[in-house]
């Protein structure tokens, strides 16, 4: 595996290129430690030596309650105090203590590309009546050297950046759709809870190995599973967070769970009346995922409002003012990235520009760019990847598709679509006819090739014919003969061997090609 996180070390490193480079390709990287060099908590909660200062945890938070994690699977609650005194055993770890609802942000200030955060960083986030996700997602981790987090992507396809105050940590990562690799059918999450156990697994999973070093932020991008594990005595701070540049991703998940949810309840369909019904799909996407369409949609009336009355002033020579869309058009990075250099803080420009970003964004979910350009609003994303993928065995074969496959005309509408891209790039062996679609937007061309590349790779390795063909000079039966002689050895049992000489070569490769052509035009 060549990919490695890259480290951003200058300060001075403008933000609105980090925004393009990682936001809107939503890849990793990592903050190096002057980022947090002047934070209260790094200077107050860490001793000389690099230990926790655990008397001054204890003085100024000592009698909260803090949630305990033992042995990886339950929870229990005590007091700070009490669990910095027996501080030692790694199967002991606090985790996900909402200590910013209890003593605020003033320990720690957030770089401008940490701050675009719909969760925790707006007005709605301290009202828990309107807040979306009933609660904030900002958490204080504390553990001892050899305790660890089990292999898992962040809740709801959200970003997530965890900063260690002090102590190191070892991460495992992998890009979205890798994570297959580990899956399994005895665990709860459907994973794997250690990857080390499988390191044959590593290159092919492409797993990034990497070490956080006290001070250091590492971004985890949307999707990407990790499994984090303390080096030494460690406090870290994290948020969980979600904003315009990865609303894609997150409303995507969100789709893919309703439907899950819905077929789960498939059988109990006729003991509600579809308002009923669609209430209950919600409720319990709701308890699954901690964010359902409904509240997907409300936090989005929330941004909007809010970005409402800021100015639109930033125009796209390509998407004019829609540009939402830019975030998924290589060709308007560099438009982008040159607005302004700001690193630490925002001018007028980059903060005008964010907010009609977000705006624009978030008006596309509630459906006014949607009508305009005729882009339906849920992406066109109704389908898991199992089941597209179960799609293309369909279409490219004889086999048929389950009777309950498909959820309303809609969806049938989209059945055919995708099953006709899948048959003419098998044919075609290539994804070809998906990237020069006029009819499919950006979103689905990247989750169409991407199993129509996952296929062709299994069939490449599956259906390959171990052909042995030989050129010489001379044969068998012309020993002086200095023509070239082309020799095949059939792939069957008896193994049968065929010679031609150079001229009835070319015939028969010709007779072949108009024999594929006849059959398949399009090859």
């Amino acid at each position: 595996m060549t990919f490695e996180i890259p480290r951003i070390e200058d300060e001075f490193t403008p933000w609105l290129n980090i925004l393009v480079e990682h936001g809107f390709k939503n890849k990793p990287f990592i903050l190096g430690e002057t980022f947090s060099s002047s934070w209260l908590a790094r200077k107050e909660w860490v001793l000389p030596d690099g230990q926790p200062n655990k008397e001054y945890l204890k003085q100024a938070y000592g009698n909260s309650l803090v949630p305990i994690l033992m042995n990886g699977s339950d929870y229990k609650s005590t007091t700070l105090t009490e669990f910095l005194e027996n501080m030692g055993d790694p199967k002991v770890y606090l985790k996900d203590w909402h200590f910013q609802n209890q003593f605020g942000t003033s320990v720690y200030k957030l770089h401008p590309f940490f701050s675009r955060d719909f969760v925790n960083c707006e007005k709605w986030t301290t009202e828990k009546s309107k807040n979306p996700f009933g609660d904030d997602y900002r958490f204080v981790y504390i553990g001892a050297a050899e305790s660890w987090t089990k292999f898992h992507a962040d809740v709801v396809s959200s970003y997530s950046w965890s900063a260690n105050i002090c102590g190191r940590k070892k991460w495992f990562m992998m890009p979205p759709g890798n994570e297959h690799f580990f899956k399994c059918n005895f665990s709860e999450s459907g994973f794997v809870e250690d990857i080390r156990d499988f390191p044959n697994l590593f290159e092919q999973a492409e797993v990034v190995t990497f070490i956080q070093e006290p001070g250091e932020i590492v971004f985890v991008p949307s999707n990407w599973y990790h499994q984090v594990h303390n080096l030494a005595d460690t406090i870290s701070i994290n948020h969980n967070w979600m904003n315009s540049t990865n609303l894609h991703i997150v409303h995507k998940f969100l789709n893919q769970r309703k439907h899950d949810v819905k077929h789960e309840l498939r059988d109990c369909l006729d003991s509600f009346q579809k308002n009923e019904f669609d209430e209950k799909v919600e409720e319990l996407l709701f308890i699954d995922a901690r964010l359902n369409i409904s509240k997907f949609l409300q936090l989005c009336e929330l941004v909007k409002e809010s970005r409402s009355k800021s100015q639109h002033e930033y125009l796209c020579k390509v998407h004019s003012s829609d540009i939402w869309q830019c975030m998924l058009s290589p060709d308007c990075y560099s438009s982008i990235s040159s607005i302004c250099s700001c690193s630490t803080s925002f001018c007028s420009k980059c903060s005008s520009f964010i907010e009609q970003l977000e705006f624009s964004t978030v008006s596309h979910y509630l459906g006014e760019s949607c009508r305009n350009h005729n882009v339906p609003i849920e992406y066109l994303q109704m389908f898991t990847e199992d089941q597209l993928s179960k799609l293309y065995d369909c279409a490219t074969t004889s086999e048929r598709l389950p009777n309950e496959f498909a959820d309303g005309e809609k969806d049938f509408k989209k059945l055919i679509q995708y099953g006709e891209y899948f048959k003419a790039c098998q044919s075609s062996y290539s994804t070809d006819y998906i990237q020069k679609a006029a009819d499919l937007n950006e979103e689905e061309k990247v989750q169409l090739k991407n199993i129509v590349t996952q296929k062709l790779v299994e069939a490449s390795g599956k259906d390959d014919i171990n052909w042995n063909v030989n050129i010489v000079i001379g044969n068998s039966h012309v020993a002086k003969s200095l023509r070239p002689i082309i020799t095949i050895k059939m792939p069957t049992n008896e193994g049968e061997t065929f010679e031609f000489d150079i001229d009835s070569f070319a015939q028969f490769r010709q007779q072949l090609a108009s024999a594929v052509l006849a059959v398949n035009p399009q090859e």
